[in-house]
């Protein structure tokens, strides 16, 4: 016998880039795909659930480079606060119910099962610093359960797939570098996440830090009032490849294309492309 899933699909304004609401047939959570730059024209649309769980994304063709997962009891409107403090995502995917299916209990014992899950699975980089731990309660696992299965499948289906990992061979010590004019070496760990960039590294103080909290401290930290080029005096130790990019050249950077190998190969292309994998 074949399992059928009845799957609908409303594209905003014929737009297939752009604002996307998804339902699934006998289920009531509704699923909406918000481009980063139309979150105002989102906010406009009428009769959707204000309660559930949402993941940013920085993603490019379905590639999901970083992830961070929340909750809101507001609908859209929780996503304001996020485009004004975190500028890594593109895209935030938001699923939505009435209060009547997801009570106080199910949603923050979904939010941390969601977290839990990019937290452990994939190759991506994930925003959240910590898993909260509600009580679970007893009598509501199998519903989380339920509608975190959901969300999985659906994110599949949409084309963000969460479990994706990047079969890239482990590269020891491989050193990148800078290529915009700033004298700056690091080295990426794949095992964190995280970017350190080299003692001897140039800084550049003459551009600002755009946004990136953790790359104004190092810099205010190391270098205080100090303008014009520095020199790193010692390694330092990043949450990522574009906040290391962050630090050193100010502005705002993407990291898996800035930094470079000395065969000119991105960051990006040496540890996330599948072409290059299968060379």
């Amino acid at each position: 016998m074949i399992a059928l899933t009845a799957m609908t699909i409303q594209i905003i304004d014929n737009n297939p880039d752009g604002i996307r609401i998804c339902r699934v047939d006998g289920e009531s959570l509704v699923t909406v795909v918000v481009p980063r730059d139309m979150l105002s024209e989102a906010k406009s649309l009428p009769d959707l659930p204000d309660r559930g769980v949402y993941y940013l994304l920085d993603e490019d063709h379905g590639v999901l480079s970083r992830a961070y997962v929340g909750q809101t009891t507001k609908g859209l409107n929780r996503l304001d606060a996020h485009k004004t403090k975190k500028d890594f995502w593109n895209k935030a995917i938001m699923f939505l119910d009435n209060d009547v299916n997801i009570d106080r209990d199910v949603l923050d014992s979904l939010e941390s099962t969601a977290i839990d899950y990019v937290d452990k699975h994939g190759s991506y980089e994930t925003d959240n610093e910590y898993t909260p731990a509600p009580r679970m309660n007893p009598y509501k696992e199998q519903q989380v359960e339920r509608l975190h299965n959901n969300i999985l499948f659906r994110m599949r289906v949409l084309g963000y797939d969460l479990d994706r990992k990047e079969k890239t061979p482990v590269m020891v010590n491989a050193v990148f570098h800078t290529k915009n004019g700033v004298q700056a070496t690091g080295r990426y760990s794949q095992g964190t996440g995280r970017f350190t960039v080299l003692s001897g590294s140039e800084v550049d103080l003459v551009h600002p830090v755009i946004k990136n909290q953790g790359a104004v401290a190092a810099r205010q930290h190391l270098f205080g009032t100090q303008t014009g080029k520095a020199t790193l005096a010692d390694d330092i130790e990043l949450s990522s490849p574009s906040a290391a990019a962050v630090f050193v050249l100010g502005g705002s950077q993407n990291g898996w294309t800035e930094w470079v190998n000395e065969q000119g190969q991105t960051l990006d292309y040496v540890y996330r492309n599948k072409e290059h994998m299968n060379e």
